[in-house]
C-alpha cells in the first residue's frame, strides 16, 4: 500500500540530540532498492488494423437492400428480426424462436395508411387478419404463457381426477355432474382452488403499476419521436442557411457549403448507429459474436454508408459555380469520414457537431458571412447537441430498475395463480382459456412497454436520415436553380 511505501522510503528518524556529522551521513546515504516484484503478464491486444480507404462509391439500392422491408400484407408497418431481437441461442429451439420473434416497427404514414389504421372494421380486421402474426403474442407464448397453460392444466388434471375418484363411489355425485353444463363445476374437499377476492383487490394495485410503466414508457417513446422531429427541422435550417449565406464566390466557400452539406447528412446517420446495437442494418449479425467483433461490423457498414455521401461526385458542377470561376480546387474535405472512423472517437455524432463547428468559424474567418448570421448558425448547431445529450439520455437511463422488475414479478405471480380462481368460476373447461386470454392482455401491456421504454430500437431511424438526404439534396437543387447565373 502507498502507506507501507512510504515507510520503506522514509529514512529512520535520528535520535533526539544526535550530532550533526550523523545526521549529513544519513542524509547522503544511498536510498535502498525497492524488492523486484514479480512481473505479472499482460493482457495481448491485438492490434488494429488502420481504417482502409474509402470505396469509390456506393449505390443507394445496396445501402436500401440492408433496411428492414415492409411485409407486403402491412405496408404500414415493418417487422425487424435483427439487432436485439436476433436469436441468442446456438440450439435448434433458440434459432426458430430467434426467427419467429422481432419487434413491431412504424413506418411513416401517409393518407392511404391512416384510412386503413381507422377503418371502421379494424378490429374485426385485426382480431381474423393477424392476431396469430401479432408480435405481442410471438413474444408472450414462450415462457410466459406456457406457463399459464401449464399451471391451468395441472389444476384441472389433478381436480378431475379426485372429481372422477369420487364418482366411482357415488352414483348421486355422478348423475349431479352429469346433469351440469360445460362451465359449471361441483367442487369437493381437497380440490385446489382460490376465491376471487385477491385477485379483485391486488388486480386494482396491479393495474396502477403497468399503467404508470406504460405512460412512463410511452413518454419516452414520443420524447425520442419529438427529438429526431427536432433534428430533421434543424438540419434543414441549417442547410438552407449555409446555402444562402456563403456566396458561391471562391473555390473556398464552395467547398466550405459542400463540407456543411455533407456534415449535416452524416449527422443523422451516425447518431443511428451511435443509439442501436446494429443500426438497424440487416447485414450485421450479432449472435455469437463478441462486442469487438460486433463494432467492426458496425464500424464497417457505417464506412460504406459514409462513401456514398463523402465520395459521390461534387454536386456543385460547373453549372453550379459562379460567372467566371473554375471548378479547380472545389474539393472538399474527403479524408474526414477516415478520421471519424478512428478507434479512439468514442462519439461520432459530437465530432460532428464539432466539425460544423469549424465550419462556422470559418465561414467567419473568411468574412463569407456577417457575425449575426454566424450567430444564428452557431445557435442552431447548439440544438444538434441539445439533442443529442437528450436521445444520449433516454438511451443511457432505464426507469427505475426496481420499479419495473418488482412490476414483472408481481404480474407473473399473479398472472400464473389466476387459473386456480378461474376453477371454480367457468369450471375445468373454461379455466385455460379464460387464464390465457386475460393473462394475453395483462402481459401484452407490460411487453409492449418494455419495447418502447428503449424507442430508438422500434423507430424506423433509416427512414428519418433518408428524410435528411432528401431534403439537403432538395434545398441544394432549389438553391442552384433560384440563384442568378446558375443553371437549373
Amino acid at each position: 500500500s502507498g502507506q507501507a511505501m512510504w515507510r520503506y522510503l522514509r529514512p529512520a528518524r535520528p535520535a533526539a540530540g544526535a550530532p550533526l556529522a550523523l545526521l549529513r551521513a544519513q542524509a547522503s546515504a544511498p536510498k535502498p532498492l525497492l524488492p523486484k516484484l514479480p512481473q505479472q503478464p499482460r493482457a495481448r491486444i491485438s492490434s488494429v488494423a488502420s481504417p482502409s480507404p474509402l470505396p469509390e462509391r456506393v449505390s443507394p439500392e445496396a445501402i436500401k437492400k440492408r433496411q428492414p422491408k415492409p411485409d407486403s400484407w402491412k405496408d404500414s408497418r415493418v417487422t425487424y428480426r435483427g439487432g436485439l431481437y436476433r436469436s441468442k441461442g446456438r440450439s435448434l429451439f433458440g434459432r426458430l424462436m430467434g426467427r419467429w420473434r422481432g419487434t413491431t416497427i412504424d413506418l411513416n404514414h401517409d393518407f392511404r395508411l391512416w384510412h386503413r389504421h381507422e377503418e371502421a372494421s379494424r378490429h374485426v380486421r385485426l382480431w381474423l387478419e393477424s392476431l396469430f402474426l401479432s408480435q405481442t403474442l410471438q413474444r408472450l407464448i414462450f415462457p410466459d404463457l406456457t406457463i399459464v397453460a401449464a399451471v391451468s392444466a395441472g389444476i384441472v388434471a389433478y381436480n378431475q381426477q379426485l372429481l372422477h375418484a369420487a364418482m366411482e363411489h357415488s352414483a348421486e355425485l355422478a348423475a349431479k355432474v352429469a346433469s351440469e353444463t360445460a362451465l359449471q363445476v361441483t367442487m369437493l374437499p381437497g380440490m385446489i382452488a382460490l376465491p376471487t377476492e385477491p385477485f379483485s383487490l391486488s388486480g386494482f394495485a396491479l393495474g396502477l403499476l403497468v399503467t404508470f410503466r406504460t405512460q412512463n414508457c410511452h413518454g419516452r417513446y414520443v420524447e425520442a419521436r419529438i427529438l429526431w422531429g427536432t433534428l430533421v427541422n434543424v438540419s434543414r435550417d441549417i442547410a438552407s442557411r449555409i446555402l444562402c449565406t456563403v456566396p458561391p464566390t471562391s473555390a473556398a466557400n464552395l467547398a466550405l457549403r459542400e463540407k456543411g452539406m455533407r456534415l449535416i447528412r452524416s449527422f443523422p446517420r451516425s447518431i443511428k448507429y451511435h443509439l442501436t446495437v446494429d443500426g438497424f442494418n440487416e447485414e450485421i449479425d450479432i449472435q455469437g459474436c463478441a462486442e469487438v467483433h460486433i463494432l467492426e461490423k458496425k464500424d464497417a457498414c457505417y464506412r460504406d454508408e459514409l462513401a456514398h455521401i463523402w465520395n459521390e461526385k461534387d454536386a456543385y458542377g460547373p453549372a453550379g459555380l459562379a460567372p467566371g470561376m473554375s471548378a479547380a480546387g472545389v474539393v472538399p474535405d474527403l479524408d474526414f469520414p477516415n478520421r471519424l472512423l478512428r478507434k479512439r472517437v468514442r462519439s461520432r455524432p459530437l465530432w460532428i457537431v464539432h466539425e460544423l463547428g469549424e465550419v462556422t468559424a470559418a465561414i467567419r474567418d473568411s468574412g463569407a458571412a456577417g457575425p449575426i448570421e454566424v450567430s444564428i448558425l452557431d445557435n442552431r448547431i447548439l440544438e444538434y447537441n441539445n439533442v443529442l445529450g437528450a436521445m444520449e439520455r433516454i438511451m443511457r437511463t432505464p426507469i427505475y430498475t426496481p420499479y419495473t422488475h418488482h412490476t414483472t414479478r408481481f404480474l407473473l405471480i399473479w398472472c400464473s395463480t389466476l387459473p386456480f380462481a378461474m376453477y371454480p368460476v367457468v369450471g375445468p373447461v373454461g379455466t385455460a382459456p379464460v387464464s390465457l386470454v386475460i393473462s394475453y392482455m395483462m402481459l401484452g401491456i407490460e411487453d409492449i412497454a418494455s419495447r418502447i421504454e428503449q424507442p430508438f430500437e422500434v423507430l424506423p431511424l433509416w427512414r428519418y436520415a433518408a428524410t435528411v438526404d432528401e431534403s439537403v439534396s432538395q434545398l441544394e437543387s432549389h438553391h442552384a436553380a433560384q440563384t442568378p447565373g446558375r443553371a437549373a
